[in-house]
């Protein structure tokens, strides 16, 4: 999107195709890949249209802009399948599972046994216990010690729980090489 003074910001069409270009000269690019120079718009999408392809403006910020001679579905083809790959290569959002000292066992293993499964898909998990009223910090630090004994092939962000008032929480990622394991 660029920015447009009168009404904020603007829709992105993608580059401009045929007969939207609409400057009197172009810098063209035939199908091969040769440059053939500064050439007059309407040759230009002439040549493009006797090939059987589109004139398609892949360099519009120059003087003259540069035009290539291009399959355009192709090109818009092409372009979508490096968004997609780009955006599998990005992390994943963090799982936060919460504890409490007092916690039936059930509970808890089911707890454990979804932050495994997250861990297997490459989501970073944080395992958190919260302690709550006048449950005693003891009884949280031995469960949440006892807790930790089932990531122990998994390697952890920080070095060592964080305490922050009534929370003690770790992160874990998937095989990534750390310090502490």
């Amino acid at each position: 999107m660029s920015y447009n003074q009168n009404n904020g910001f603007k829709k992105d069409y993608g580059p401009r195709v045929n007969e939207y270009i609409r400057v009197p000269k172009v810098q063209l690019i035939n199908e091969q890949g040769v440059n053939e120079g500064e050439v007059d718009t309407n040759t230009a999408r002439l040549k493009a249209q006797e090939a059987g392809l589109d004139l398609v403006e892949v360099g519009p910020n120059v003087q003259p802009p540069v035009c290539k001679i291009m399959n355009f579905s192709k090109y818009l083809y092409e372009q979508n399948k490096k968004k997609r790959s780009n955006k599998s290569g990005k992390l994943k959002e963090q799982k936060e599972l919460r504890f409490t000292p007092v916690m039936d066992i059930g509970d808890t293993n089911y707890r454990i046994k979804r932050a495994l499964e997250f861990l297997e898909k490459g989501h970073p998990v944080k395992v958190t216990m919260v302690r709550k009223g006048r449950q005693s910090m003891e009884l949280a630090q031995s469960n949440f010690a006892e807790i930790l004994t089932n990531f122990t092939d998994y390697s952890s962000i920080e070095t060592e729980p964080k305490r922050e008032g009534d929370r003690i929480s770790i992160t874990f990622k998937k095989n990534v090489k750390t310090k502490n394991k």
